[in-house]
């Protein structure tokens, strides 16, 4: 062999801290923190609040009802001394000729608080049937999650190691080992984002997008995430062009902006037939840094458009893999930002655009 392909693992060590782990990103020389963070929906805060009235209404009524009792065993022993008036005052009434005017206000009073009663009840009904509706949605997302995932991680093992034993067998010609080293790099580097994705969109579950912003040049980030992406776009006949302003300086997480740019490129390239080009904008509008990344690819129609950042979304085309996690990592690391973004098309086969809106703060 005239060469050996090394493949070197990151390690990103992780600090324990009382205020949340430190994960020190050597790649990019950046700390991150991520704090503790316990997130509770507000249908979870509902339900809390919903029990909770609920044995408060139980215990007034359990008062209620004790108080109650007692009136009457007053009344019952008024009334066998004969005394009609006091057994009247024991039960709420100034006298014997009031005692219906109390039976009618208790009877509203019953009514009334029955009806409120139901409605706490149906409250809660309509909180359990969602929560068992978002449990099965959940359960799909899981099942779509681990058969996306198997995928993504088993394909390129594979390919990996199909490589490295025609390499290592020496059934591969001379003028052809580079050609299979660059593949074998290419899909390590797809097992690398992929692994990259489902483990960030773990910290943000357990943790919050936290991003930790250094001064620097956003032309420069975005050229180095299409230099990042060429030999993937070589690999699919795509073209990549690139029209950015010299610099751009702008407080920013570096290696968020590489994580947003990285897989709006790898899902433009992944959606774009051979021989086409993939265009890459970036521009200063208003306060905001303006990214764009326009396609002639499949397209989205109106229900992609509207569920594409959602987490393990990944439309109807199932053949081009994916974990469905790239654009929602996109969406809530842009969040962290203070940005936005969201996605353009004409409609199916007629291409897609990606645009993201950054706050410069200040930036020149």
């Amino acid at each position: 062999m005239s060469g050996i392909l090394t493949l070197k693992r990151s390690r990103r060590p992780r600090v324990p801290s009382p205020r949340g782990d430190l994960e020190i990103d050597e790649k990019y020389g950046v700390a991150r923190r991520y704090p503790l963070v316990v997130v509770r929906s507000s249908s979870s805060l509902l339900f809390t609040f919903v029990l909770c009235l609920s044995f408060a209404l139980l215990a007034w009524w359990a008062t209620f009802l004790l108080f109650a009792s007692a009136d009457l065993t007053a009344a019952g022993e008024q009334l066998l001394q004969g005394d009609v008036d006091a057994a009247a005052r024991a039960l709420g009434a100034p006298d014997a000729n009031s005692l219906a005017e109390v039976g009618e206000r208790r009877k509203w009073m019953f009514a009334s608080e029955a009806v409120f009663f139901a409605i706490v009840l149906a409250v809660c009904g309509a909180l359990f049937l969602a929560s068992v509706r978002r449990e099965a949605a959940l359960r799909a997302n899981q099942d779509r999650f681990l058969a996306a995932a198997t995928h993504e991680l088993k394909t390129p093992l594979a390919t990996i190691s199909l490589l490295l034993e025609s390499l290592h067998g020496d059934r591969v010609p001379a003028e052809k080992r580079q050609r299979y080293l660059t593949n074998g790099l290419l899909e390590a580097e797809r097992l690398e984002r992929g692994l990259h994705n489902v483990l960030k969109a773990a910290g943000l579950r357990s943790a919050g997008a936290t991003t930790v912003k250094t001064d620097g040049d956003l032309a420069a980030d975005v050229r180095a995430a299409v230099e990042a992406m060429q030999a993937r776009a070589l690999a699919a006949e795509v073209r990549l062009e690139v029209e950015a302003p010299d610099a751009m300086p702008a407080p920013r997480d570096a290696a968020a902006i590489q994580l947003v740019a990285r897989n709006l490129l790898e899902n433009a390239i992944k959606f774009s037939p051979a021989h086409t080009t993939v265009r890459v904008q970036l521009e200063r509008v208003g306060d905001n840094a303006r990214m764009r990344v326009e396609d002639a690819g499949r397209g989205l129609d109106d229900e992609e458009r509207r569920r594409a950042f959602e987490p393990f979304w990944r439309g109807d085309d199932r053949s081009s893999g994916g974990t469905g996690l790239g654009l929602h990592l996109v969406q809530e690391m842009v969040a962290a930002h203070g940005g936005a973004v969201r996605a353009d098309s004409p409609g199916r086969d007629q291409g897609s655009t990606f645009v993201v809106d950054i706050p410069l703060e200040g930036g020149a």
